[in-house]
């Protein structure tokens, strides 16, 4: 499978070596010293504001990391969205073909990160003049090496992947929890990273290894699992691939999933080895622990830095 899809990435004339269609939003990240208790009262530490979103921050970790990225999701014609895209622009992600939605709201999330742990909680806004009114998917779809998508809206997913694959682009899914039209995407996807726990969930099977193989069954490819402070693994053919997490002492886990995504990418795009490749996006998942949300996508150099200690 990584045989085909590297043959796939090899085509030459694209603009963009991956586009995402996906979720994108405006954080407001509050350092608390505790998990706050319902009904009490706590105070954060640290307050922070910082562009978000699955696929805008897997975007932004690619861009980091040296490829030619692009974003055509949705925003709302509001001050978050014009900060969402000044934000990507700002970090070299070309936004050309994303759309403002008249009337729309920018999807907001407010993370609570524990200070003792780095682990955080997300309670997230999602408004439906933004992720249901229906749109025109842009051409540049069918302009890059990847699209990468999430599961956040199964529909406008599956609609982009089939644009995509006709075009010859190879397609990744993000998917982290169970979504109505799920079924209906998997065929379509060629590079499947899911979740900790989402494969067991969507297969019935308690056993790792076996879920993805019954999960690598539903896709057109490569399947892998984020795994937390495990690590992250993934199927190769006959081999369960796995690599530990790097031993750094997290700030905030936020993005660390996104960035896992984002990295993976860059070292299928360079045609790296799957066991390097894993252990190339753990390194970057890992780096990113050390400052809040997305702002912690380590660039290149830091990541290599990391590979070359070990």
């Amino acid at each position: 499978m990584r045989d085909q899809i590297t043959d796939r990435l090899s085509k030459p004339g694209r603009a963009l070596d991956v586009i995402g269609y996906g979720e994108c939003s405006i954080d407001e990240v509050w350092v608390v010293p505790t998990a706050p208790d319902w009904g009490g009262k706590s105070r954060a530490t640290r307050r922070e504001r910082l562009g978000g979103g699955q696929v805008a921050t897997a975007m932004v970790a690619c861009a980091r990391l040296g490829l030619r990225t692009g974003y055509c999701g949705v925003v709302g014609d509001d001050d978050n969205g014009r900060e969402v895209l000044a934000g990507l622009t700002a970090e070299g992600v070309d936004v050309s073909a994303a759309r403002a939605l008249a009337g729309g709201v920018t999807r907001a999330a407010l993370i609570l990160v524990d200070e003792r742990n780095g682990e955080r909680t997300i309670i997230e806004h999602n408004h439906a003049r933004v992720s249901l009114l229906p749109h025109t998917l842009p051409p540049q779809l069918a302009e890059a090496r990847i699209l990468h998508l999430d599961a956040t809206d199964p529909p406008r997913a599956c609609a982009a992947a089939r644009r995509a694959r006709a075009a010859g682009v190879v397609v990744s899914l993000d998917v982290d929890q169970p979504t109505p039209g799920l079924d209906e995407l998997l065929p379509l996807i060629d590079i499947c990273i899911a979740s900790r726990g989402l494969p067991e969930q969507l297969t019935g099977e308690s056993d790792l290894e076996r879920a993805l193989r019954k999960l690598a069954q539903r896709t057109q490819g490569l399947v892998g699992c984020t795994l937390g402070p495990d690590g992250a693994a993934l199927l190769d053919g006959d081999h369960l691939l796995r690599s530990p997490a790097f031993a750094i002492d997290p700030i905030d886990t936020t993005a660390c999933g996104d960035t896992f995504r984002g990295a993976l990418l860059v070292a299928l795009v360079e045609g790296q080895k799957l066991g390097h490749a894993l252990q190339f996006a753990n390194a970057a998942a890992g780096l990113k622990t050390r400052d809040l949300g997305r702002r912690g996508c380590p660039h290149r150099a830091a990541v290599d830095a990391l590979l070359a200690r070990q």
